[in-house]
């Protein structure tokens, strides 16, 4: 028992998977900047610097871990931890800081949300856990994603033509999870579609 606790406590201190812990940090902590900074534009900013903070060391915990030879099951389990945080966080930060991006259309974000948790629930019923993999849907959602947040705090307008994109993307993305979840008996972490 201890070997087993003492290899998990080795795993968490490899740089890929300090990275993802740092997310799971820093996600609640932008509530400040979103929330208790009265000065709207420096708010903005804050968040806006978070945000991107975000978004790279969510891209550098994999490079690096394969880079480094790091990778491990633990690894992609926080980083899975990480996305699950992070994605209803985005509506959230969306109604605080440009909700005109989505006027009238909220009901686009609750049926996004609806499929992720139903994901969740059906992977979870299933497996008994979240399975961990990253599909090359997945991948295109959450770039798309985090990208989109960017250009709804700097370009309300422009974000607004592109959000119902963004939504096709989210819901054909949670489809595919649903379908590979319900059509396999175990989950490989390095499924690419539901083809393979």
């Amino acid at each position: 028992m201890g070997d087993n606790s003492n290899s998990t406590l080795s795993q968490l201190k490899t740089i890929p998977n300090m990275l993802s812990i740092s997310r799971l940090v820093l996600m609640p902590a932008m509530l400040i900047p979103s929330f208790f900074i009265a000065d709207d534009q420096q708010a903005r900013m804050i968040f806006l610097g978070m945000f991107i903070l975000i978004g790279v060391t969510d891209k550098l915990d994999g490079t690096i871990a394969r880079y480094l030879n790091q990778t491990s099951h633990l690894g992609a389990k926080l980083d899975t931890m990480a996305d699950m945080v992070f994605y209803p966080l985005i509506a959230l930060w969306l109604y605080r800081f440009s909700p005109q991006v989505v006027d009238g259309w909220w009901f686009l974000i609750y049926i996004l949300l609806g499929l992720f948790f139903i994901k969740m629930l059906l992977g979870k019923k299933k497996f008994g856990e979240i399975p961990v993999f990253h599909t090359i849907g997945g991948k295109t959602f959450a770039a798309s994603l985090y990208f989109f947040m960017i250009i709804a705090v700097l370009y309300p307008d422009i974000a607004s033509k592109v959000f119902p994109l963004l939504c096709v993307i989210g819901y054909l993305n949670q489809i595919e999870e649903m379908y590979i979840f319900m059509t396999r008996e175990k989950v490989d972490e390095n499924i690419r579609s539901a083809f393979d």
